[in-house]
């Protein structure tokens, strides 16, 4: 099966967060179980001193085609859409990643005038939360651009049943499949105490003091700004609270205030954001991970978490959080302060949430990449299979 995945951004592009590493780990996780994959993509949130440069280059098995970022709103790369338009032909699917975007349209227009079928990855983009950013602006464009991109689908992948929910309006008449992000859970182990204590002593934090451990990227969109309440109720036990991720809209800045008007700032950390053998030994370090978001359509940071054996308390509006509790390992709770101050200090008190070894098992039985690319797959074959023959190149590409 010859796959075009098309994305605005890819590997190493990091710092754009969990959907540059879903994606990648999808693409890879598909060549290594015999897809035919090529990937179109920019060269957006690459920084220059990257050793990645435009052209055509092969990673872990996926031809990987980068053109350059163009100036302007949003992404745009003339390259991305010469080849698109040219080439969309030559692959029996096209993998859409992300709405919003100028790239978007063009890959489902070139996909429906080839008559390749195309699936979209939507990424939260449909939920509350997004509508509530820039609403005017998204509904306008919404009616120009996006009604026409879903109506020429061919099939959605969401990745949890919270997801599923809030786009059901928009996709209702159209094949889905909820596939969960998957990770390389090699990358994430449980790492023995004198590598935790390690990276705890690189960072000047006491060794026996419980370490409150939050991941990603420091965001209005992570609901951060309550946990100095959360906190304040338990300040007469001991805890450190860590942040690592780099500040993305002044959240950062505005923690720090609130952490300090609180008299709680000798208390916090905030690291930059780290690769991933560093951000295993802090996962590996701390006694709970805490994500309080005020929309998450997966949480890529909640199994990297678990895969290290650190239980986690999520957010209701985190969607991987009810396929994490029958682990054990994982709490739920509305974004209530008392709440999450009750529950933490019990799981400060040793209260029976699963960690270590056990909870990490459990989440590489359910989240490796190889599993979830194979049911990508075949949600890909369920698409083709359910086409009697190819769009006809004349159709109309209209709503």
């Amino acid at each position: 099966m010859r796959i075009l995945h098309y994305t605005p951004i890819y590997a190493p592009a990091w710092k754009w967060g969990g959907p540059v590493v879903s994606v990648t780990n999808l693409c890879e996780g598909l060549a290594a179980i015999g897809a035919d994959v090529t990937v179109y993509t920019s060269t957006a949130g690459i920084d220059q001193n990257e050793a990645v440069k435009p052209g055509l280059s092969v990673e872990n098995g996926v031809s990987i085609h980068r053109f350059d970022h163009d100036s302007g709103m949003g992404i745009r790369s003339a390259g991305m859409k010469r080849a698109a338009m040219l080439h969309a032909a030559d692959f029996d699917l096209v993998h859409v990643t992300g709405i919003w975007q100028p790239t978007t349209s063009v890959a489902c227009r070139a996909a429906f005038q080839a008559g390749v079928p195309y699936v979209m990855s939507l990424r939260g983009s449909l939920g509350p939360y997004s509508w509530k950013q820039k609403t005017v602006k998204k509904i306008l464009y919404y009616a120009l651009y996006e009604r026409r991109n879903l109506k020429g689908a061919s099939g959605f992948h969401l990745t949890s049943e919270m997801e599923a929910i809030e786009c059901r309006r928009f996709i209702s008449d159209r094949p889905s499949a909820i596939i969960p992000n998957g990770l390389k859970l090699k990358d994430w182990q449980v790492l023995n105490p004198a590598e935790t204590q390690s990276w705890k002593t690189a960072h000047g934090m006491p060794a026996h003091t419980p370490i409150l451990l939050n991941v990603g990227r420091l965001h209005h969109k992570k609901g951060l700004e309550v946990l100095p309440s959360i906190l304040d109720r338990i300040r007469d036990r001991p805890w450190l609270m860590v942040f690592i991720g780099r500040d993305d809209d002044g959240t950062g800045a505005k923690l720090e205030k609130l952490f300090r008007q609180a008299g709680l700032s000798e208390r916090v950390r905030i690291l930059d954001q780290c690769e991933p053998a560093v951000l295993a030994s802090a996962y590996s370090a701390a006694s709970l991970f805490l994500l309080p978001s005020r929309h998450e359509n997966f949480a890529n940071v909640a199994i990297e978490a678990l895969s290290c054996g650190c239980p986690v308390l999520l957010s209701t509006e985190v969607g991987v959080g009810p396929e994490l509790l029958p682990s054990g390992g994982a709490k739920i709770l509305s974004r209530q302060p008392e709440l999450w101050a009750d529950c933490i200090s019990a799981s400060l008190d040793g209260a029976s949430l699963t960690r270590g070894a056990e909870l990490s098992l459990w989440a590489k039985s359910r989240f490796d990449t190889l599993n979830t690319s194979k049911r990508m797959l075949e949600f890909y074959q369920r698409i083709l299979n359910g086409r009697s023959c190819k769009r006809s190149a004349t159709d109309r590409y209209s709503i």
